[in-house]
């Protein structure tokens, strides 16, 4: 999977920003049809989550989520059909899961256990070709809107998170279907 430039994805984005409503209707569509898992992640628990914390961050987090689904849409194409789509979204969720939580020390583990999920999660981020360019789009955009509101800074840190989820998430994905599986 090709990892994009800070420029061509610049591009990517201002593209979907011209969308017209009923373009982003079929995208969703599509993404509710083909992986009904992803799009709950998307607009289920995960969003009413960061609700609880902060409204607005709520708003944002369905924002920038679209901005991911058009970016693997815009760059990638169709979404790989998989058979058993619940099972290997739950699966790669609680696998990033685990590894996010390797990566604090707020979270008690055994340190040697802690130590394999932390470099589990460098080694699956650079083999699913993650996307770097969005990821620091994401963050620059959570950290710009949440610079506005002081209320809104305690749901930065679970809307970064559940934003990172879903962008490994849809590289897992597309690499599915690149290698064909």
């Amino acid at each position: 999977m090709v990892v994009e430039s800070k420029n061509q994805l610049e591009v990517i984005m201002s593209l979907g920003k011209v969308l017209m409503d009923d373009e982003i209707t079929k995208i969703l569509n599509e993404l509710q049809n083909i992986q009904p898992t992803i799009y709950d992640f998307i607009y289920g628990d995960p969003s009413d989550a960061i609700d609880r914390l902060n409204r607005d961050m709520a708003y944002l987090y369905l924002d920038l989520s679209f901005d991911v689904v058009w970016f693997f849409h815009n760059k990638f194409g169709k979404l790989p059909v998989l058979t058993n789509h619940e099972k290997w979204t739950i699966e790669k969720i609680a696998l990033i899961d685990a590894e996010l939580k390797s990566l604090t020390n707020e979270i008690k583990m055994d340190d040697k256990f802690r130590i394999n999920l932390q470099e589990r999660f460098v080694k699956r981020s650079l083999e699913s070709s993650i996307q770097l360019q969005l990821l620091q789009y994401i963050e620059e955009q959570v950290e710009h809107y949440a610079s506005f509101n002081k209320k809104r800074e305690k749901a930065v840190q679970l809307t970064m998170n559940l934003l990172f989820v879903l962008v490994r998430l849809f590289g897992d994905l597309y690499s599915v279907k690149q290698q064909k599986v």
